[in-house]
């Protein structure tokens, strides 16, 4: 009898503690996404964290001194974009409302050119029409377009607000880490044993990878774009640089941002503009991911890029902006941590073939 009860009393109590962590999950639901990227930032950059403590700093001054840059610097340019995304659509709706654009005449240099003058003349002229056709359809689609900008533009301030919440999570991650993380390798010793210290190890490679030498170098692109655009006068640079953000993670798409505003520009009469637009991008923006990147993750991390693809896409459509950044950086771990159990099992075979339990006589 005491048997019986000793066992029911230990299945209610575990029946007790599930209840209670699932009302604690409840509760931290909607926070999940935000504590899971700061623990991702923080980690990534706890070196310059520690660096900070070693100045005879406090925990709370190091975390606030990390914090305030990381906020300025996240927050800045997309408060900016959220923040002029309506003032874009009204100035695209005048434009595309206002007086015809007409495809400015073939210079006379081109017209001059040896040979494949007059080709290169009539080829210019054909793309009047079809920039008229253009012009057409966009008016014709304005309206649905101009809605679903605004429509992102809030989701966007909905983003910014979970970011705000990041930051106060990172805030605690660096002012109580050191604990926190002395309890979290407890935990993987237990788990893991003897290979907590490699999978710690591949876990921050796979994370500096991701977020320094991916999305770092992505971000970099972008603001290089932001200030060309911005000497080039092009209106909605905030706006375009943070879409640039984007593609430029993915090879040569950033030639999705800056080849349409050279050609706009040229529509315009500006063809000197357009040309330094190109000529920006290709001989500067194009080529920062050339040697940035390897500046930023080490060589011992070598990511699929399918994989990363998918995880910023597969991020986004599954946490929002923040997902950007999770995605490929869980997508990322889970790949070290397979390739990493996989070679060691290769490694035990070739080391030790009777490991499989086969007879080698």
């Amino acid at each position: 009898m005491p048997t019986a009860t000793s066992r029911y009393e230990k299945t209610a109590s575990l029946f007790a503690l599930g209840l209670l962590l699932f009302g604690c999950y409840q509760v931290l639901k909607p926070f999940v996404v935000d504590m899971l990227w700061a623990a991702i930032l923080s980690f990534v950059t706890w070196p310059m964290y520690h660096k900070l403590r070693d100045y005879k700093l406090t925990a709370t001054q190091a975390a606030t001194c990390m914090v305030l840059p990381i906020g300025l610097f996240m927050l800045t340019p997309f408060v900016a974009a959220a923040s002029a995304i309506p003032d874009d659509v009204n100035r695209l709706l005048q434009w595309l409302s206002g007086q015809p654009h007409a495809w400015p005449p073939a210079p006379a240099w081109l017209r001059e050119l040896p040979l494949v003058g007059d080709g290169a003349s009539e080829t210019w002229q054909s793309f009047a029409e079809d920039s008229n056709r253009v012009l057409d359809l966009a008016r014709k689609y304005t309206l649905p377009a101009s809605s679903w900008a605004l429509e992102q533009g809030i989701r966007l301030a909905g983003e910014l607000v979970h970011m705000g919440f990041s930051l106060l999570a990172l805030f605690f991650f660096y002012r109580d880490g050191e604990q926190a993380a002395q309890h979290f390798v407890n935990l993987m010793q237990r788990l893991a044993g003897e290979n907590t210290q490699r999978i710690l190890a591949i876990v921050r490679s796979s994370l500096r990878a991701v977020v320094y030498g991916i999305l770092g170098t992505a971000l970099a692109q972008a603001l290089a774009s932001i200030l060309g655009f911005i000497i080039a006068g092009v209106p909605y640079a905030f706006a375009l640089g943070f879409a640039a953000f984007f593609l430029m993670i993915i090879p040569a798409a950033g030639t999705l941002v800056w080849l349409p505003i050279s050609a706009w520009l040229l529509m315009e009469g500006e063809a000197g503009w357009a040309l330094f637009l190109a000529a920006w991008f290709l001989l500067l923006v194009g080529t920062i991911d050339n040697w940035l990147r390897p500046l930023l993750i080490s060589r011992e991390v070598e990511l699929p890029f399918v994989l990363i693809l998918f995880g910023i896409l597969g991020g986004l459509l599954a946490f929002g902006f923040i997902g950007v950044f999770i995605g490929p950086t869980l997508l990322a771990t889970c790949y070290a941590l397979m390739s990493d159990w996989l070679m060691r099992k290769e490694h035990e075979v070739l080391t030790n073939p009777n490991a499989n339990g086969q007879d080698t006589d």
